[in-house]
């Protein structure tokens, strides 16, 4: 850019690039850094594709351990379980979360990113508005609770809070268990397609381009379900599973960074 022609669109041809000098190693350190780099890309190639792997056993395990469409058994099972799943109204086992209070030491102003829940702000969020008289409300959330976007179904942002305390945009849906742990079954079971196109059924357009699940519609959705301790199970199982990839994701990444050090290091 510093080389380019002074237009209003900076362009940068052959009169400049051809001057610019470019050092080389001896063809011997060439031939070094290029099977060193050669490594590295397949290493991270070779973890990516585990990355991959990992996601598409997730996939498969979210049919298997579920009811496929007319039945009430899953195809596979855990030791011990036997019984038929109950239908339910996802009112029976959910209650609506509606309060909106303004932020504070115990509960403050957090994200729901896709397929991660309830984050904190990025660094670069900009909390010098949160002034102590400011009142704006947000809506308060607890670890556990059944989150999501009536506008941003299809990308993903539906989940559960596994942070704990926080406040989030009045814009979500936010929903806690009645007894146990049947929000984060709920969550679990908002990963299939099926339960994401039964909510879509209820989906209505409020402006362009926005679209609205009302909470009472959500929760007279009826749903197959097992007894509490097959839920707890489940969950178990997919958060074990969760914990993997975002092992193996954080190891690509690392791969990933690494080279970009190395490529700044290795190279005048």
């Amino acid at each position: 850019y510093k080389i380019a022609d002074t237009s209003t669109i900076p362009q940068i041809n052959n009169k400049h690039i051809l001057p610019y000098p470019i050092y080389f190693p001896t063809l011997p350190e060439q031939t070094a850094i290029g099977s060193f780099f050669q490594d590295i890309d397949q290493l991270i190639s070779l973890q990516q594709r585990k990355f991959e792997v990992l996601k598409e056993q997730k996939k498969t395990y979210l049919k298997l351990l579920f009811p496929a469409k007319g039945q009430k058994k899953p195809a596979l099972r855990f030791a011990g379980f036997e019984d038929e799943w109950k239908e339910v109204k996802l009112g029976e086992i959910l209650v609506e979360r509606n309060e909106q209070i303004s932020e504070s030491e115990e509960y403050q102003l957090m994200s729901f990113v896709q397929g991660k829940g309830v984050v904190p702000k990025s660094d670069r969020y900009d909390r010098s508005f949160l002034v102590k008289d400011d009142k704006k409300n947000y809506k308060k959330t607890e670890y556990g609770d059944f989150i999501y976007s009536s506008n941003n179904l299809d990308t993903g942002s539906i989940g559960f809070n596994k942070t704990g305390k926080a406040l989030i945009s009045p814009v979500y849906s936010i929903f806690y268990s009645k007894t146990k742990k049947e929000s984060q079954f709920i969550a679990i079971l908002s990963q299939r397609k099926e339960f994401i196109n039964e909510m879509i059924k209820y989906r209505q357009g409020v402006v362009y381009g926005q679209f609205r699940i009302h909470e009472r519609d959500f929760l007279n959705i009826r749903i197959l379900a097992p007894e509490s301790h097959e839920q707890e199970a489940l969950i178990t199982f997919f958060q074990d599973i969760d914990r993997v990839i975002a092992k193996q994701e954080e190891k690509v990444n690392h791969l990933k960074e690494s080279k970009q050090t190395l490529l700044r290091k290795m190279f005048i």
